[in-house]
């Protein structure tokens, strides 16, 4: 189907413009396809084009900015996520001869393999809980995951787990703060708010700004 709109659409563009075929080299059409496999996508749920999704999980709520690319991955509810994130395509072991795959996997990624074997596990779920917001320019590391309520600044790569509402950044992946006190952030995973019905969570919207009262209501 793929195949077939892009056709259309080249032969289209070919009519109205014959120079285009001075530009055919360098257009990447892989940039104007969208790709979802193996996933589970709650309606609720908005991701901007284009988009490379491959076993993934996102739940109610969570939108994507365009160009992601993400595997093997389990997004919570309520997530925000920013343009350009690649999370979940591997791990390369760095304790051998060569960081290459043909010597040690069976899976051909560059054609060919040595390795009779897999001698490593290469991939590793990641799991981005609720609420989450991420920003631009974002990769994340196979194995990886990152709590309730935590905020990755733009650009980081998240090498490591990041506890929930902690705010981290940079390269390496470094904790600054956390967004609450220990015993208002014990609070909210003990609510667990992002499970909330459509009516209780319009509460959310009329507490916004005041955390101790929204507590003190529902911690109970």
């Amino acid at each position: 189907m793929a195949k077939t709109i892009r056709a259309w659409f080249y032969r289209f563009i070919k009519y109205i413009i014959p120079e285009i075929n001075i530009l055919k080299k360098n257009i990447h059409w892989n940039e104007f396809v969208d790709y979802k496999g193996f996933c589970t996508i709650d309606e609720n749920v908005k991701i901007n084009s284009p988009y490379n999704l491959q076993s993934v999980t996102i739940g109610s709520y969570t939108y994507i900015d365009r160009n992601s690319y993400i595997s093997n991955t389990e997004i919570g509810k309520f997530c925000s996520i920013g343009p350009n994130l690649v999370c979940g395509w591997g791990i390369h072991p760095t304790n051998g001869i060569s960081t290459s795959p043909m010597f040690y996997s069976t899976k051909k990624q560059n054609g060919l393999t040595l390795s009779p074997r897999d001698k490593i596990i290469e991939r590793k779920k990641i799991v981005i809980e609720n609420d989450v917001f991420i920003g631009a320019n974002v990769t994340i590391l196979d194995g990886v995951t990152i709590g309730n309520g935590a905020i990755i600044g733009a650009g980081a790569v998240v090498s490591k787990n990041i506890p929930p509402y902690a705010i981290a950044i940079g390269v390496p992946i470094n904790i600054i703060k956390f967004r609450f006190s220990e015993d208002h952030i014990k609070a909210l995973l003990e609510i667990q708010w992002w499970n909330f019905s459509i009516e209780k969570l319009k509460q959310i919207e009329e507490f916004f700004f005041d955390l101790d009262q929204f507590i003190e209501k529902f911690d109970q």
